[in-house]
């Protein structure tokens, strides 16, 4: 039983053909622009100004979007020169390398050197913890709890209704 070879598309950037060679992008650019329009035109024409020059004005916004969604210049659409524009003005025109100060990390690779206690006091603090723990340690265990002063009946059945495990000894 043999796999059958898949097709895999080399051009992944080519953008879907919706209505003959218009594409998604140019639909929805034309769609925006002119609910724009057709906005400004309705309050234009609710206000009384319906004249010719008026209904111009307000369409310019469908007009100025069929040239974003439609023009290309050298094979790039008119969207995209904008675009690219912007990100110019944003850029410095000529770029030169120069190297740069990273992150710098020091790595040391000596222990730093014990210090003694220098003061009076610290010996002497020193000398009253070690007196403290031996004297805990001198004391011993602490006393056993006193057997006969607790009472402790014991259960035909355990708590959680589970039987002990039967012992081997």
């Amino acid at each position: 039983m043999t796999i059958d070879p898949v097709k895999i598309p080399q051009n992944v950037y080519i953008e879907d053909r919706i209505i003959g060679p218009v594409t998604l992008k140019q639909i929805m650019i034309i769609m925006i622009s002119s609910g724009v329009s057709y906005a400004l035109w309705a309050i234009m024409r609710s206000n009384g100004m319906a004249s010719g020059i008026h209904t111009a004005i307000a369409w310019t916004p469908t007009l100025i979007g069929a040239l974003f969604a439609f023009v290309k210049i050298n094979g790039i659409s008119l969207l995209r020169m904008v675009l690219l524009f912007l990100e110019r003005i944003d850029k410095p025109a000529r770029r030169v390398w120069m190297p740069h100060k990273g992150i710098y990390i020091n790595i040391i690779t000596s222990t730093p050197s014990k210090k003694e206690p220098s003061t009076h006091s610290e010996k002497k603090q020193q000398e009253s913890q070690i007196e403290e723990l031996s004297r805990v340690l001198d004391q011993g265990p602490p006393e056993p709890v006193q057997q006969d002063r607790i009472q402790v009946n014991k259960r035909k059945k355990p708590i959680d209704d589970i039987s002990p495990a039967p012992s081997h000894a």
